[in-house]
């Protein structure tokens, strides 16, 4: 019984079969998003990088030395200004501030016990029943009392005082961080017994290069991206240039405030800040930041749609890049004019005349973006 073994495929036959499948393979358009070249006004940004802090942070401790007989908060807590965080042991003081009351009642009395006796001797004299020198001992006796009523009205607000003192209140509405005491310990008025700090409005310390520190203002505009929330822009505004550099990387600290009323930052955050810069503005061509690819020999291109024959197919067109404005970039230099349409993302693997297929475009800029261009 004779058994027929395949043949080989010719390299001929096989060569045809690659190009074959290659050309399949070419033919399929390739899923891109795309995005326009616009003409607009844009507002030159500084891009730095920096931290949040809190803009108002305190270390609370009683005015008075005392045992910690309540506590109100813990970390993580959140205070009005004015509430509670602890109380210390007042009922030494208590008894004072009664003893001291009492006293106030008693100078009242004889107070109005001089005035009594004054009245009367002014009535007397002019009877000719009373003499001279008993109405001035009167007169002298309702001014010492007035000043014994003062001096014991005094001691009783500087009881009070004392008693107020053992109750520790939050000077200003935020978060407790960190709590160092506990109930029945020994407080002390020169050690902290918990830390607040403010988070309705908070502060972002970023470094700025000499070369723009004359250009960013008081009041500047700010666009903040954190690592943490990476889908949202926040607004703030710069707050102060500190006038301090640093003398081997040439940079200033500049303090950017930020409005947290949702409470979503927190300090220590990172952030990546952008901001506008004095005397910036022109009107430019401009691509999306993600459109441009950077090729090995440091010259940048981006991939240009053209409608052939029905079909849209990309061609790459070499630009120069200027300056940044938020996710856009300035084209200085290419053959792009306003309304093109370039690949904004799919442009990694592209072949010059390849057929593209256009995606529904998966996040537009939200309104912070926009408003840093305009």
């Amino acid at each position: 019984m004779s058994m027929t073994c395949p043949r080989p495929t010719s390299p001929t036959l096989l060569t045809a079969l690659l190009l074959g499948i290659a050309s399949l393979v070419a033919a399929e358009p390739a899923p891109v998003t795309l995005a326009e070249v616009q003409r607009e006004v844009l507002r030159e940004q500084a891009v730095l990088s920096g931290t949040t802090i809190a803009r108002r942070r305190a270390a609370l401790s009683p005015k008075v030395d005392g045992l910690v007989t309540e506590l109100f908060v813990d970390a993580g807590s959140r205070v009005a200004a004015g509430d509670p965080v602890l109380v210390l042991d007042d009922r030494l003081e208590a008894h004072n501030v009664e003893a001291a009351a009492a006293r106030v009642q008693e100078a009242e009395a004889s107070h109005q016990d001089a005035i009594r006796i004054r009245d009367e001797l002014l009535r007397l004299k002019e009877g000719r029943h009373a003499s001279e020198t008993d109405i001035r001992s009167a007169i002298a006796r309702v001014d010492m009392t007035a000043a014994a009523l003062a001096a014991e009205q005094a001691a009783l607000a500087q009881a009070r005082e004392v008693k107020r003192r053992h109750r520790l209140t939050a000077p200003f509405a935020g978060m407790i961080v960190s709590r160092n005491v506990e109930v029945g310990e020994w407080a002390k008025r020169d050690e902290a017994a918990v830390e607040l700090v403010a988070l309705d409005v908070l502060r972002i310390r970023a470094t700025l290069p000499q070369t723009d520190f004359p250009r960013v203002a008081r009041g500047a505009s700010a666009a903040v991206r954190f690592d943490a929330l990476p889908e949202r822009t926040f607004r703030g505004e710069v707050f102060a240039r500190v006038a301090s550099g640093d003398p081997r990387s040439r940079t200033f600290p500049i303090l950017i405030d930020l409005p947290n009323p949702d409470g979503l930052l927190a300090p220590g955050m990172s952030a990546r800040v952008r901001v506008s810069l004095a005397g910036g503005e022109a009107e430019v061509l401009t691509v999306p930041r993600d459109a441009v690819v950077a090729k090995a020999d440091g010259s940048r291109e981006v991939w240009r749609v053209q409608e052939e024959d029905g079909l849209l197919k990309a061609y790459p067109v070499a630009v120069e890049i200027g300056r940044a404005g938020g996710d856009r970039l300035e084209v200085t230099a290419g053959e792009l004019a306003d309304g093109d349409r370039v690949v904004l993302l799919g442009n990694e693997s592209l072949k010059p005349g390849q057929t593209i297929a256009p995606q529904p475009t998966e996040r537009t800029p939200d309104a912070a973006e926009t408003a840093a261009l305009k």
